[in-house]
């Protein structure tokens, strides 16, 4: 496994450097050779998360460049949950929001925003707890995404939200410098540990 990579930026450095280090991780978790086993990994430490967090509302994503798919993990978890509703995001490009759309397993997904599906349905929920989609993550829940900003925007003021990343353990950084903007996750979760700030109290799952 490659170690975790340093990442010496700070907000005064050209942003370019961090698109350099996102193509880097993408590129890492798409060159994994044992993907397959590692995303059983980690759909079996989501299902024993779930089970310890029991959501009501459960907003999740839907899946780009070699991002762990949640949703398989999710239709199998709701069959047996069918008391939390699911939702999954819908963006739009011209005032760079988000927004969560209630979505049920085996509904139809159409072509959204850059490329990503997205649900085609109409009704519109605020989730309590979330799954957000990590390209590289620090040991203290801090995220890196893709840079458009959408995740930290829509939980900004939603401190409610109880917020879990995924990602690889091999897009581990040793640092990441913490923007203005940047939203702490509670938990992060890879196929081999959990970071964030709750990570202790959910020890007892591994």
């Amino acid at each position: 496994m490659n170690p975790p990579i340093y990442d010496p930026l700070s907000p005064d450095l050209q942003q370019n450097l961090r698109a350099d280090l996102r193509r880097e991780l993408i590129a890492r978790r798409q060159a994994l050779p044992d993907l397959a086993q590692r995303q059983a990994q980690l759909a079996a430490r989501l299902r024993q998360v779930l089970d310890a967090l029991e959501p009501q509302t459960l907003g999740a994503y839907c899946a780009t460049r070699g991002e762990f798919d949640p949703l398989p993990t999710l239709s199998e978890w709701a069959a047996s949950h069918p008391e939390c509703v699911l939702a999954l995001p819908r963006v739009s490009e011209a005032d760079k929001t988000m927004e969560f759309i209630v979505w049920q397993p085996g509904q139809p997904l159409r072509p959204g925003a850059y490329g990503i599906a997205e649900p085609s349905g109409t009704q519109r929920i605020d989730p309590t707890t979330l799954l957000v989609p990590c390209v590289g993550f620090a040991e203290v829940g801090l995220r890196l995404g893709y840079g458009g900003g959408y995740y930290d925007r829509y939980l900004a003021g939603r401190e409610e939200v109880y917020t879990v990343g995924l990602s690889y353990a091999c897009c581990e950084l040793h640092q990441l410098d913490m923007q203005p903007h940047d939203q702490l996750m509670d938990l992060v979760l890879t196929e081999d540990g959990l970071y964030g700030l709750d990570a202790l109290s959910l020890s007892l799952i591994d």
